[in-house]
């Protein structure tokens, strides 16, 4: 498709290319609609394309994901920038600006709901980059490396079901009303994924890779894996190491058993707490 092809009109040759493919083309249509700066032949480099491109990737990320999934694709392209000399005021303006499109995501999600994750590319390209442009406009996003502002890590823990289940009524009562918001948005299924027919789309292996595997990673294993990873990324995210069931690494008849015992459940319910214990009742 054209949207995958860079701007010399060559094809990709891996997914993470086409993506940054997709995004560096996302940012040309939209600075020909709002015409903020951007480089001689379409540079997106230290500039308000730049800022752009950053944030819309990251909302793009946020909304098709997960806001976590998409913050750790940003944070490893920030550590290689920064292993091969990228200067400092570079790696701020950039995440600085990575989360600015997180909130965005957010933003839409609160106005929207969460039926915007299910826009077609172009309806939700356009909602973003508006209010991109809005942002640009009041100074909120980062366009140049000087710029003095620092940017600071916001803690924005995700839960997860197993988190809530082991909570203590007072641990509970202390997350309750970012434990609903979060349900509200999608981000804590009600039903745990089921992984047993997973295959790779790059590879068609059945091995599935998890944030804490990922995370410890060096930089030469995630180069070797990276397009294996994006690749599982792409079609079912980045799931915790606990939530994954030896079932999806071995024989397709175990797979087998395990769609049994969670295919019968609705996935519908609610949380309540008995005898201290928070356990999700189902439908």
């Amino acid at each position: 498709m054209n949207q995958y092809k860079n701007q010399k009109g060559e094809y990709p040759k891996n997914p993470k290319e086409a993506f940054s493919n997709k995004m560096t083309n996302k940012t040309i249509k939209y600075q020909r609609k709002y015409k903020f700066e951007i480089g001689e032949n379409n540079s997106t480099w230290n500039n308000e394309a730049d800022a752009f491109k950053h944030t819309y990737m990251q909302a793009y990320l946020s909304l098709r994901t997960t806001e976590q999934i998409a913050k750790i694709i940003g944070d490893d392209h920030e550590k290689k920038g920064g292993d091969r000399g990228q200067p400092s005021g570079e790696e701020n303006m950039d995440k600085w600006n990575n989360q600015q499109g997180r909130e965005i995501a957010n933003e839409i999600i609160k106005e929207y709901g969460i039926i915007a994750k299910t826009y077609n590319d172009d309806k939700l390209g356009d909602i973003i980059a508006e209010k991109i442009n809005q942002r640009m406009k009041e100074g909120k996003l980062i366009t140049n490396p000087n710029d003095k502002r620092k940017f600071e890590e916001r803690e924005n823990k995700t839960f997860t079901r197993q988190d809530i289940e082991k909570m203590t009524p007072e641990e509970f009562a202390q997350n309750e009303k970012e434990i609903f918001k979060q349900m509200g948005k999608g981000e804590i299924s009600n039903e745990k994924p089921d992984y047993s027919k997973y295959k790779n789309p790059l590879t068609g292996k059945d091995k599935i890779y998890s944030k804490e595997e990922v995370d410890k990673m060096s930089n030469a294993e995630y180069e070797k894996l990276e397009q294996e990873i994006m690749a599982q990324i792409n079609k079912i995210g980045l799931p915790n190491e606990k939530d994954i069931p030896k079932q999806a690494s071995t024989s397709s008849a175990k797979g087998k058993s395990s769609n049994s015992s969670t295919n019968n459940k609705s996935g519908e319910g609610k949380w309540v707490t008995i005898d201290g214990n928070h356990v999700f009742i189902e439908n």
